[in-house]
């Protein structure tokens, strides 16, 4: 599967699921977990200070309420059971200079493949709804590019219970899990089966997926 610069994405099917699982190794994800009320130093302090410039991403992998971990498998985001064997992608997490939407959450960049290969919600005009994709974008060029031009690459991340991530340009849907071995996606049905909330852990270079691409 081919990756075409800044233009087009690998789409990260927003309503039907399929795929597999990856193979690797990795720690625990119910260990490092970040507390509900805590937010990453880094984060907290780009939001704060708009003169910090090149703040560093924050690394870490998530798992979703059923602790299912999401990797990165043929160029698609997954969602799958934890098993001995099984290496969660490691995600950038980088402040976005997009202005907060009242109790939203902190706006912030996602990405994979070490930083190289960002999350992007845009509008599918054939399903009528929104899509979450991969781009093959650099997430340090995100922060100084406009923030209009960002808007689709940014996401609300909530905390409470665990963290949400809310599209930025198409505000309502979510970030979204559900059963085991199919695609993350979007969705504007949180509960029951969609599955919102994650649980972002902490990743240590000893601990990097697979994709991870050095910088």
């Amino acid at each position: 599967m081919s990756f075409q610069e800044e233009s087009a994405g690998v789409q990260v099917d927003a309503a039907d699921g399929g795929g597999a699982g990856a193979q690797g190794s990795a720690e625990d994800p119910a260990q490092g977990a970040l507390e509900p009320g805590l937010s990453p130093p880094s984060l907290s302090l780009a939001a704060a200070d708009p003169k910090v410039k090149n703040p560093e991403p924050q690394k870490f992998s998530f798992h979703d309420r059923d602790h299912k971990v999401l990797v990165l498998n043929g160029g698609t985001l997954i969602a799958v059971h934890k098993k001995p064997n099984t290496s969660p992608e490691t995600f950038y997490v980088l402040a976005s200079r997009l202005s907060s939407a009242g109790d939203k959450g902190n706006p912030v960049f996602l990405a994979v493949s070490g930083g190289k290969l960002c999350l992007y919600c845009e509008m599918d005009k054939k399903k009528g709804q929104p899509t979450l994709q991969l781009k093959k974008k650099k997430l340090s060029h995100l922060r100084a590019s406009d923030t209009t031009d960002s808007k689709g690459f940014t996401f609300y991340r909530k905390e409470g219970a665990g963290n949400t991530l809310e599209s930025a340009a198409h505000q309502g849907w979510f970030i979204s899990t559900c059963h085991a071995n199919e695609h993350v996606r979007m969705t504007d049905k949180p509960g029951g089966e969609e599955l919102i909330d994650f649980t972002f852990v902490p990743v240590s270079k000893a601990h990097m997926s697979p994709s991870e691409v050095s910088e």
